[in-house]
């Protein structure tokens, strides 16, 4: 009976996370959607005649909501794989510093009202990694910053610690509540935040971890309410020499 109760119990919890993933992706994919179809059907009505900087107002919107559906779609891959351990990562020599300043000039260029300072304590440090993945760890890191502390400068640190990289993003803002900091890199958890215009799948923090943990590092996140948040990345030091940088690994599970 104890055994039958369990399983149960597990099929019901299942269920709720299945209703709760569906309602929470078909909110993210049709939140998009919804606006390319407005205002395309908005463009394509016979009896307004539009102006040239309304049309491109319109066009700009559709053309970021396409670029924002986009990236919830490779993030959903990106969790499935993960999750499955099928994403695969091509290691290679990275240099550090040089992946951090370009993914900072990037950034800024993308955003020019994210201010970010360089603190690149451990010039021409080198790592085995993938460049791609490990941009997109600290893209989404950077992202995040902008969102939730739109008026704060990001600080990225580079430092050496117990012979391992310490990459350090951290924030200004108003910081992550307790309660919820422990919850923030498991799978489609989202902080309540009462910004409506900030969106989210509940999906980022979570492949960032999942793809540090496949560079053998470690992902952890700090915050005081007030005294902003500092997402602090522990990657392991290891040289190239007799190693083949072309291999394809698989992700750890």
């Amino acid at each position: 009976l104890v055994e039958q109760v369990a399983t149960l119990e597990a099929e019901r919890r299942l269920n709720h996370l299945q209703d709760d993933f569906i309602a929470t992706i078909s909110h993210e994919l049709l939140t998009p959607l919804g606006f390319i179809k407005g205002y395309a059907t908005t463009l394509l009505r016979q009896d307004i005649s539009w102006d040239d900087s309304t049309r491109l107002e319109f066009l700009t919107i559709i053309d970021e909501e396409a670029d924002r559906l986009h990236e919830l779609i490779d993030n959903l891959m990106d969790s499935s794989r993960l999750h499955a351990g099928t994403l695969r990562i091509n290691f290679q020599p990275v240099r550090l510093e040089a992946l951090l300043r370009d993914i900072a000039l990037r950034s800024s260029t993308r955003d020019d009202k994210m201010k970010i300072q360089l603190k690149l304590n451990a010039p021409g440090l080198q790592i085995l990694a993938d460049p791609t993945r490990l941009a997109q760890v600290f893209e989404n890191l950077l992202g995040n910053a902008s969102k939730y502390a739109p008026d704060s400068p990001i600080t990225i640190s580079l430092d050496v610690v117990a012979d391992r990289a310490l990459i350090t993003v951290a924030d200004y803002g108003p910081g992550i509540p307790p309660e919820h900091l422990e919850n923030i890199f498991k799978r489609f958890y989202r902080v309540p935040n009462n910004n409506t215009s900030v969106r989210g799948s509940g999906l980022g923090l979570y492949i960032c971890r999942r793809i540090i943990q496949a560079h053998d590092g470690e992902i952890e996140a700090e915050s005081a309410l007030g005294n902003g948040t500092t997402f602090k990345i522990f990657l392991p030091i290891k040289h190239s020499e007799g190693e083949d940088n072309s291999s394809v690994q698989e992700a750890k599970t």
